[in-house]
């Protein structure tokens, strides 16, 4: 054979060699490649799912390995990132829901990032609905809120406002601006405190009262004290008649002051919790210890005064003066507002399931205002001041009466209509104490 041509041969066999070893590390890369690809579009797609759990389950060495190693700890920080992301959100959110304030965050575009379900009940929305991501203004119903935040919202400066509301409603709206972390300038959004001040603002209304109402309760008597003495003190020519009504006026007064001062101290001690020894009070003997003591001035009026117990055994367990006081204060009162000729009925009886004592106090006296009835257990509450002051009384009985009952664990009510006549309905619960 040709030595030239053996030497082709030899060349061409080894380049084939070559190619062919080649080929077969080729083959094997696509394939180990075509695999790998494979495996990292299955996981791709499940962490696109929120399936962090997932990983890469192909081994290879070199850079595809030391990619999946790298992928592979970038999904478990995916992981723990969101789910602290997420345990911080639910605590957040456990939060807001507790606080017994209604609370929005609102972005600078008015976007509600946040908001808790008592912010939903007092802007009247749906409970159900998930208000994130909507504009304050789309939800917002009450004209009076919405101009208040529309004007506020973004403002650099904190803001508190107290807004009157339709159902005499109170709230109190307090703004406050969120700036960006470690930056005093550039504002994200705000904080809305919305605060429902309607019975803190009307205990405020009631201490004011109170407080005008006892000085004038004080200074009328007091005037006509010190007027009288000064007249006595620079006359000394009155004559006895003369000085003995002015006398009886100093005495009418110093004895109204004195039993306002006692009903006074009398309602602090009820509202500060008296200090009592309680015991087994059989009601009908304490309403006929008081039947007695009113029956004359109800005679003298020509009242009838008329009672029907279901139970005249039934005890409870309350302090006897405060239950013969409940008595005495409600008839006394039907009494002082029925006209000559009218008649009185005292009824006791139980609530259907007998777990509770029902005393009844009818009248068909003059009977009380519809607007006034939510407000005659106020203190120094006159219906019509001028007759009452006429009529006699503190201004305190009815109040006094509903501390005392609500002491024994129980409530009273008041029906009435005006010119027909009243009903106070007192319920004790049968385990007083």
């Amino acid at each position: 054979m040709n030595p030239n041509l053996q030497q082709i041969n030899g060349v061409y066999f080894f380049v084939m060699l070559i190619t062919s070893a080649l080929a077969i590390l080729l083959i094997r890369y696509t394939v180990t490649l075509r695999r790998y690809l494979k495996e990292f579009t299955r996981v791709s797609k499940k962490v696109s799912n929120k399936e962090f759990h997932t990983r890469f389950n192909t081994y290879v060495k070199g850079e595809l390995g030391e990619l999946s190693k790298n992928f592979n700890y970038m999904i478990q920080i995916m992981d723990c990132t969101i789910e602290e992301v997420e345990y911080k959100h639910l605590q957040l959110t456990s939060i807001v829901k507790s606080i017994s304030h209604g609370i929005l965050a609102i972005d600078v575009k008015g976007n509600i990032l946040l908001i808790n379900d008592i912010a939903k009940e007092m802007l009247k929305c749906d409970l159900e609905t998930n208000l994130e991501g909507l504009n304050f203004k789309f939800i917002v119903k009450d004209k009076n809120i919405l101009e208040i935040f529309q004007k506020y919202v973004g403002s650099t400066q904190n803001e508190v406002i107290e807004l009157d509301l339709k159902d005499n409603l109170v709230y109190r709206i307090k703004i406050d601006p969120v700036y960006l972390q470690d930056s005093k300038h550039a504002i994200i959004g705000s904080i809305i405190n919305i605060e429902d001040i309607t019975e803190l603002v009307k205990l405020e209304n009631m201490r004011k009262d109170f407080v005008a109402n006892v000085s004038h309760e004080l200074k009328t008597p007091l005037t006509s004290i010190t007027g009288f003495v000064e007249t006595l003190k620079i006359n000394d020519d009155i004559d006895k008649n003369t000085r003995n009504h002015f006398l009886d006026i100093i005495e009418k007064e110093s004895n109204r002051l004195k039993g306002l001062i006692e009903d006074i101290l009398l309602l602090s001690s009820i509202e500060n919790g008296q200090d009592l020894s309680y015991e087994e009070v059989k009601l009908f003997d304490v309403f006929k210890e008081v039947y007695e003591i009113t029956e004359f001035i109800a005679s003298s009026k020509n009242i009838t005064v008329s009672y029907a117990f279901e139970d005249e055994d039934v005890h409870i367990l309350g302090f006897r003066d405060n239950v013969k006081q409940i008595f005495l204060n409600l008839i006394d009162n039907g009494i002082k507002y029925t006209p000559e000729n009218g008649r009185i009925e005292v009824l006791q009886h139980y609530d259907e399931n007998k777990q509770n004592i029902i005393l009844e106090f009818k009248d068909n006296g003059i009977g009380i205002p519809k607007e006034s009835l939510n407000r005659i257990f106020e203190r120094f509450y006159r219906v019509d001041k001028a007759r009452s002051r006429d009529i006699g009384g503190t201004g305190l009985g009815l109040a006094i009466t509903k501390h005392m009952v609500k002491s024994l664990g129980g409530n009273i009510i008041v029906e009435s209509i005006l010119g027909i006549g009243t009903d106070f309905i007192v319920t004790i619960p049968l385990d007083t104490k």
